[in-house]
């Protein structure tokens, strides 16, 4: 199958990015905003050979409290309130609603495959201008033509 460079470099964009951004945004849509509050700072267990810190967070969720582990270095004072986000079917996978919490993982894992594509879409030594790339079932599966 000849497919022409742009619509090649289209379908892969839309295979590759768009599942995770319309996972995150269908996310979004079904979670439900709360304020939680910050108890405290931890830094990971004593034996860890890297300890990271996290904040432990709480919020109510019916009659039970839920708590969960958000990202360390908030500068909190223990009693703050704190906005969160989360799915009824699992409150103890909330998030804090912020952009780096809820769009940070996202960033990075859809950031980097389009930066590649990006870069073989723009080089024009990878795929040339004004050509087109071939799809084959034997080796080599991809050639341009």
């Amino acid at each position: 199958m000849v497919i022409p460079r742009s619509k090649l470099f289209l379908a892969l964009f839309l295979l590759l990015i768009v599942p995770l951004l319309l996972y995150k945004v269908i996310w979004l849509v079904q979670s439900h905003k709360v304020n939680g509050v910050f108890a405290f700072e931890g830094s990971g267990g004593a034996l860890d050979q890297m300890r990271f810190p996290y904040s432990e967070i709480y919020f109510i969720h019916g009659k039970d409290t839920t708590w969960f582990k958000g990202p360390g270095y908030l500068n909190l004072q223990p009693g703050a309130i704190v906005p969160i986000r989360y799915l009824s079917g699992n409150p103890s996978n909330a998030k804090i609603d912020t952009f780096n919490s809820i769009w940070g993982a996202t960033a990075v894992y859809g950031g980097i495959p389009l930066l590649i594509l990006l870069i073989i879409f723009l080089h024009p030594e990878i795929v040339p201008y004004r050509s087109k790339v071939e799809l084959t079932k034997r080796k080599p599966f991809v050639r341009v033509v």
